[in-house]
């Protein structure tokens, strides 16, 4: 059985085309048992996700393509590799969408798959430190980082923007090698999976035959995936249209920017299988790599955060208090039928939900003492 273990939904904006639910119900019309949306820096669509799932009774792996930044290692500025034809690969695409911007700060999408919920912590750690020090879309987790919060995390070796094309076409094959032996240093040999993908791309092919010999020198396993952007064949059209506007282009004038094929959406296990035929182990480690991910979002036991009260107060009272002033701040002066409805809104739906209730200016200093 094959399980698509890198997909994008909508939420990484302007790359991913369809909605989360959307991609489960495919998933399930194909009889997948499971799946996994790896969205760009951030889970923000993984409640929706989860939801979706459990309705459709598949699981839902919850991960996220991280942006990395990797410190130079002797990258050799020759990027041609004579014995895989690496000089075939799309070097000015692969800066492009990796936003490799110096040898130095070399960067890449490292695909993260959540195994715990010590690596659901762990990967929510990562991306909010990446997120608190740089502006949206200039962030990346650095090395030291990885490092420290690497429990409870699987690495993919990605497609076109992970960490090993990008070693491939900035230093060739010795350092593509340099760089997934340095994953494993990182993650753990059993956490490091060297992924595959098959879109009918030449350039796509000749990395496929480097990473294959990476991972049978390294002893790792291999693993097919679609690098999914949409969930059917037709959504392509709006895929192109994201890819232009993500370039500040016209359709007319995006050229060999737009994708060749629509060949990134979900697939059948079957269709996967042929593709895949000369590597069945690629496909059926697919299905154990799934077994091991056993966090879903129904284990995250979140807990109210325990914020500092005024002498006196427990938090419940101190909450309740502040609902009443804000009801009466926003609803002194209004009808009697709409305080009424005001007031039945706060007692159903509980004082968890009372913040709603209050002014915004309100709501974020109350907010603040939660941490």
């Amino acid at each position: 059985m094959y399980v698509e273990l890198h997909s994008r939904s909508a939420f990484s904006f302007l790359e991913g085309t369809s909605l989360p639910e959307d991609l489960v119900a495919v998933c399930a019309g194909l009889n997948m048992p499971a799946m996994a949306v790896l969205d760009r820096d951030g889970v923000y669509g993984a409640p929706r996700f989860h939801m979706a799932a459990k309705k459709a009774g598949i699981k839902a792996h919850i991960g996220a393509e991280v942006t990395c930044e990797f410190s130079e290692r002797n990258i050799s500025r020759n990027i041609s590799d004579f014995r895989f034809q690496i000089a075939d690969l799309n070097v000015q695409q692969s800066r492009s969408i990796s936003n490799l911007q110096s040898a130095i700060c070399n960067r890449s999408r490292l695909p993260l798959l959540v195994s715990s919920g010590t690596g659901y912590q762990n990967l929510c750690r990562l991306i909010t430190k990446m997120k608190l020090r740089a502006k949206k879309e200039e962030g990346a987790v650095r090395e030291q980082e990885l490092e420290e919060h690497a429990a409870g995390l699987i690495c993919l070796t990605g497609g076109d923007d992970g960490p090993l094309a990008a070693a491939l076409a900035e230093g060739g094959f010795d350092e593509a090698v340099r760089q997934v032996g340095h994953l494993t240093e990182i993650f753990g040999r059993n956490n490091v999976y060297v992924e595959l993908q098959r879109h009918l791309h030449r350039d796509e092919e000749a990395r496929n035959r480097a990473a294959i010999e990476i991972a049978h020198s390294l002893k790792l396993p291999l693993l097919a995936a679609n690098g999914v952007c949409y969930a059917i064949a037709k959504e392509r059209e709006l895929c192109d249209v994201f890819t232009a506007l993500r370039h500040y282009r016209t359709l007319a004038t995006a050229g060999r920017l737009l994708a060749r094929n629509s060949e990134r959406h979900l697939k059948s296990p079957h269709e996967m299988k042929q593709l895949f035929a000369d590597l069945p182990e690629a496909i059926a480690n697919t299905a154990e790599l799934s077994s091991r991910l056993e966090f879903t979002l129904e284990d995250l036991g979140y807990e109210f955060p325990k914020y500092p009260v005024p002498e006196g107060e427990t938090m419940m009272s101190f909450l309740r208090e502040r609902t009443r002033e804000g009801f009466q701040q926003r609803y002194g002066q209004a009808t009697a039928e709409l305080r009424n409805r005001a007031r039945r809104q706060i007692r159903s739906r509980g004082h968890g939900s009372a913040l709603r209730a209050l002014p915004l200016r309100r709501t974020r200093r109350v907010a603040r003492y939660r941490y």
